[in-house]
């Protein structure tokens, strides 16, 4: 068995000039929590993830959100609940607010300035790919990559292009349905 036979083909993909606020909001929308970053030209120039969003987080500790920030006069940010109707489904940015908010989401983040994750983007968090595995690399090796480098996806690449990605969980899936023993 190779590393084909277990590869995601369908890879969400950043581009090195998102902002990291961008970034993360690709992450969870997708339910992902890392993604290889490709430029124009569709080619492979590093890998950025969740860990490195934090890491650059904890290294910017000024950039937090705090009840402190929010406006003293709160008025402007009312809710219209004929314009929730408007919507389709929840609002994805106030998810920690609560139900009966008649503060939005949405409408609270319109109300900070530019930080640093609009203004970072992902090649500034990225780290640069200098490893990869083809295609054909058995599955041994993949899991003694993924081991050794202390990683949870590898990206997949063949004669110079992206053409997949697996992941940790995608070795685990195969040995749990018996396609490896």
């Amino acid at each position: 068995m190779t590393v084909q036979d277990i590869m995601q083909t369908a890879v969400v993909t950043a581009s090195p000039e998102m902002t990291v606020r961008q970034f993360t909001r690709l992450l969870a929308d997708e339910e992902i929590s890392g993604a290889p970053v490709v430029d124009g030209a569709g080619c492979l120039v590093g890998v950025a993830s969740a860990s490195d969003v934090v890491r650059f987080a904890a290294a910017n500790g000024d950039v937090r959100l705090t009840s402190s920030t929010l406006p003293t006069d709160a008025t402007d940010l009312i809710r219209d609940p004929d314009e929730d109707e408007d919507q389709e489904g929840p609002d994805p940015y106030g998810f920690f607010l609560p139900e009966d908010s008649p503060v939005s989401g949405e409408t609270l983040l319109e109300q900070f300035a530019e930080d640093e994750f609009d203004s970072v983007t992902v090649e500034e968090i990225m780290t640069a790919v200098s490893f990869s595995v083809h295609p054909s690399t058995s599955i041994d090796a993949l899991a003694d990559f993924l081991t050794r480098g202390r990683i949870h996806r590898a990206v997949v690449v063949a004669d110079g292009r992206l053409v997949g990605i697996v992941t940790s969980s995608d070795v685990l899936k195969a040995v749990a349905d018996g396609r490896i023993s």
